[in-house]
């Protein structure tokens, strides 16, 4: 009967030793629409981040892909959405490679992008196309400014208000999406470890009234 105790004690040292392991090593990667952007958001846990992972984005219908990046010293790395993922309605496949073969990936839905502001270079540039700066500044009224500077907030503006108050809301999930095993299924663990230890037991005692 004492080995067995030994035996089981021995097995639950074991078991928590391995998850601690594994939790420690595991690699999760978390993506977001940020205006004209996506931010990916890699990390081991939530203190630890991914520093100098690659991250590499594909077309997740075709697997080709798209573009690559490294993360940086918080675990983030943003790009702007493709012009050709809006085009061909995309859904993006995000690889995250962390070294020793830690991978992990999120997919971002072209419904998720689908309506996200096109950067402002493009949009003045198709708003504007070849238009001389003479004839622009001939044309424009010289009122413009005043009245927009006395106007109400400015897109830019509005866009950083937005940014600022949702950002909590968006560190919030990345958060919930790196979490690990929480207390209720370390301890149901070590529960089902000394129900077997039980049956066990039990058995043993059957065999030897």
């Amino acid at each position: 009967m004492n080995r067995l105790i030994i035996a089981v004690c021995l097995a639950l040292a074991a078991t928590l030793c391995l998850a601690a392991v594994s939790e420690a090593h595991k690699v999760n990667i978390f993506a977001y629409v940020d205006g004209d952007r996506i931010v990916t958001d890699s990390g081991y846990s939530r203190t630890k981040r991914v520093y100098d992972g690659e991250v590499e984005v594909y077309d997740a219908a075709t697997g080709a892909l798209l573009l690559s990046g490294k993360t940086d010293t918080d675990g983030k790395f943003a790009f702007v959405v493709p012009e050709a993922a809006r085009e061909k309605k995309m859904d993006l496949r995000l690889l995250l490679k962390a070294g020793q073969g830690h991978q992990a990936e999120w997919t971002v839905r072209y419904e998720e992008f689908a309506d996200a502001p096109r950067p402002v270079s493009d949009m003045v540039a198709e708003e504007n196309p070849a238009v001389p700066a003479e004839a622009a500044s001939e044309s424009a009224p010289a009122s413009a400014p005043a009245a927009s500077a006395a106007g109400a907030l400015t897109a830019a503006e509005v866009d950083a208000i937005v940014k600022r108050e949702v950002e909590p809301i968006k560190r919030m999930l990345a958060e919930l999406h790196d979490s690990g095993p929480s207390m209720t299924d370390i301890f149901g663990g070590i529960g089902w470890i000394f129900g077997l230890f039980g049956v066990a037991a039990y058995m043993k005692s059957r065999r030897n009234p």
